[in-house]
């Protein structure tokens, strides 16, 4: 038989790849991931209990905090007001000390982990204020006219230490990163805090703007959870809790004439919303805030 005759026989039968590797196929497989996620990435809010999601850890978050916060306090100039930073200082701490020393008793410090409290009075005429993940706590000059009491300050103090305590930007940043798994097949940037991916998630999940200190508005749901916790800090501090829907009413009433007038200078207007049913829940929730006066 001649070994160098060629081949004349059937050649084998090849078939094409019947499951090739399709766009549905990895959606199916991101959202089983994403399920996965969260029912391993799921945490609970302090005080109210709600479940989220949390697929960042908590010093992926404080280092991109610390990062971001360091950027804004380079170009901020602080007050020079010793009386009115002085008070600041005072009823931040007084409210944080308060807050730790019920978390120890009540075996929840966990609730704090990631945080380092930090309280910063800002030169500027604009009306606002924020606290940053990581816990430093930065008060505008302007936001001084309407909170111009001990009580006032720890109403705004409150309320913005509960975003932190409920992991709101964390919980936020989650779910920026799974829309961005589900847009783009990403899934990379879960996981990783370099580079600019990770640095965009915490601006979007934080809810900052282009401009670092300039924050966009929280959702609904987390705006009057930490009106809630808000209330409950004060309580545990020794603060009169009426004195938050009377801020919020003074709020109000200053938002119109002061949108009307100026508006480039209602930052914490625009992403605080004062509406009726604010002020309502607000109120609502008083009774539930009197069980922790003296805890």
């Amino acid at each position: 038989m001649n070994k160098n005759k060629k081949r004349t026989g059937i050649q084998p039968n090849i078939q094409p790849n019947t499951h090739p590797t399709t766009h549905s196929t990895l959606r199916r497989g991101i959202l089983v991931a994403i399920l996965a996620a969260l029912l391993y990435s799921c945490g609970t809010v302090a005080f109210t209990g709600r479940k989220q999601m949390l697929l960042f850890s908590d010093s992926q978050i404080t280092e991109l905090s610390k990062s971001s916060y360091k950027e804004f306090m380079s170009s901020a100039k602080i007050s020079t007001s010793k009386k009115d930073s002085q008070m600041l200082v005072q009823v931040g701490k007084r409210m944080t000390e308060a807050l730790e020393a019920y978390l120890k008793k009540s075996g929840n410090e966990g609730a704090l982990s990631g945080i380092t409290w930090d309280y910063k009075l800002v030169a500027s005429k604009e009306v606002n204020a924020f606290c940053m993940p990581s816990g430093n706590i930065v008060f505008y000059e302007g936001i001084l006219q309407y909170a111009n009491t001990p009580d006032y300050i720890a109403v705004v103090m409150g309320h913005e230490m509960a975003h932190a305590i409920a992991k709101h930007g964390n919980e936020r940043m989650s779910q920026q990163a799974a829309l961005n798994v589900l847009g783009s097949a990403a899934g990379e940037v879960i996981g990783s805090t370099k580079g600019t991916a990770a640095k965009k998630l915490f601006m979007a999940g934080f809810g900052m703007g282009s401009q670092v200190g300039i924050l966009l508005p929280y959702s609904r749901k987390h705006e009057y959870e930490a009106d809630r916790i808000g209330l409950y800090l004060m309580a545990i501090a020794g603060y009169d809790i009426e004195a938050a829907p009377k801020f919020w009413e003074k709020m109000a009433s200053k938002d119109e004439t002061s949108g009307k007038e100026n508006s480039s200078q209602n930052d914490f207007f625009s992403t605080h919303p004062c509406d009726s049913k604010r002020i309502e829940a607000l109120r609502e929730a008083l009774p539930e805030a009197r069980k922790y006066i003296g805890l």
